[in-house]
């Protein structure tokens, strides 16, 4: 009896090791995800730039013609650092999802003219996570 309430006690033991650190684990990668996206949110067009993969892609309806676009995420980048985007703005992350090496976040970004909502896609590319696709909508205020 001694020894089966010692191999259970010894399983607990094990298990709540294991689920702390798969815990600490998960909030670490949650972290590096939020860092990631916090460049975006910066505004700051080399900050904005290192979140996002060389290959990214961002895609939208355009709220003036109603048509769909397909921009080159270099482009976007370039339009960044030629107006950077760093006050006037309210951002923050509203949903961010985590699951093994992929990402998806929901970040809303109020002007005084719009509301965006921007959905991005994340991978964890050579240990560094990193934007891979950006669709979003706006709205006039």
């Amino acid at each position: 009896m001694k020894i089966i309430f010692r191999q259970a006690v010894l399983t607990t033991i094990a298990l709540f090791c294991f689920s702390s650190y798969i815990t600490a684990q998960s909030k670490t990668e949650d972290e590096a995800v939020k860092q990631c996206l916090e460049n975006y949110m910066s505004g700051d067009g080399d900050r904005v730039e290192k979140a996002f993969h060389s290959s990214a892609t961002m895609k939208y309806i355009d709220y003036q013609s109603g048509e769909f676009k397909d921009v080159p995420i270099a482009d976007y980048i370039a339009r960044v650092k030629a107006n950077p985007m760093t006050t006037g703005r309210k951002v923050e992350i509203v949903s961010m999802n985590v699951e093994g090496n992929a990402a998806h976040a929901k970040i809303k970004i109020e002007t005084q003219q719009a509301i965006l909502y921007d959905y991005m896609n994340l991978l964890k590319i050579n240990g560094e996570w990193k934007i891979v696709s950006k669709i979003f909508s706006r709205t006039k205020k």
